[in-house]
């Protein structure tokens, strides 16, 4: 009996040594091939790393990386999405200033359209060319309005549609250059509507409108933007008549000569 259960203590010995070399040999295996397969989960939880946030990564078979989920500098979480070639094409996450943004971009990885907070913390929409710059703006201004900017090739704002700061409406039409050359919309006294243009050199050539009497009024201005004509109601002194009259001035803007629309 005693060599019986001797026996079985070295053959329980061999079968555990067995046992954990089997084991080990497994481990080995696993830690050697870090493609784990296929798993399913419920849920995980990334916790920050030795070098700041947690993160997943996606890479194609070429090794590029196609999209990345995780956390930015500043602490922030962000996903990007990125083309075959390892380009970002898609990037949702916060901003400078701790407000949601999303960005998209060609296929060169330049940026082409922005949707997110502006610089007055209202939201905007902004488009671009494929050179980088800027050919339009829909969102939030100043005082909370809304406004609509059209930019050409190279960035320069020609066309502005939006509220000024009296509360009206107006459209501001640039030159090439960025210089306004046409203006239509309300003025500050709330007379009515009005057509303003400027010529290259930013002088006012022309006003087509309401006058501060309500009525109609044009004036014509010379290069230099002096008053040169007008056609509108006059006064008698300085009470409002109605009646229709033409004034002439000379090239300094001075009175030379009038007539009005009433018969003898």
């Amino acid at each position: 009996l005693i060599f019986f259960g001797e026996n079985m203590k070295e053959y329980f010995k061999g079968f555990f040594t067995a046992v954990c070399l089997t084991c080990s040999m497994f481990l080995f295996i696993a830690s050697s091939n870090k493609n784990l397969g296929d798993i399913v989960v419920s849920s995980i939880t990334i916790v920050p790393g030795k070098d700041g946030g947690g993160f997943i990564k996606s890479f194609n078979k070429n090794g590029l990386e196609t999209a990345y989920l995780g956390t930015a500098e500043d602490g922030v979480g962000v996903l990007g999405l990125h083309n075959k070639e390892g380009k970002q094409i898609v990037y949702l996450g916060s901003g400078d200033r701790g407000s949601g943004l999303l960005q998209t971009y060609n296929q060169q990885g330049i940026k082409n359209i922005y949707v997110g907070s502006g610089g007055q913390n209202g939201g905007s929409v902004q488009s671009f060319n494929e050179d980088g710059k800027q050919t339009s703006f829909l969102g939030t201004a100043e005082n909370g309005v809304g406004v609509l900017g059209v930019h050409n090739s190279v960035g320069q704002q020609i066309c502005y549609l939006g509220t000024s700061v009296y509360g009206s409406g107006f459209l501001n039409i640039n030159n090439k250059d960025g210089k306004v050359s046409c203006y239509l919309g309300s003025g500050k006294d709330n007379r009515g509507g009005h057509l303003q243009t400027f010529n290259s050199n930013g002088y006012k050539t022309s006003y087509v409108g309401s006058s501060s009497s309500k009525a109609g009024l044009i004036n014509l201005n010379n290069e230099l933007g002096l008053k040169v004509s007008t056609l509108g109601s006059i006064y008698d002194n300085i009470n409002y008549r109605g009646d229709g009259a033409i004034m002439l001035y000379d090239k300094n803007g001075e009175f030379g000569w009038s007539k009005d629309g009433k018969t003898k």
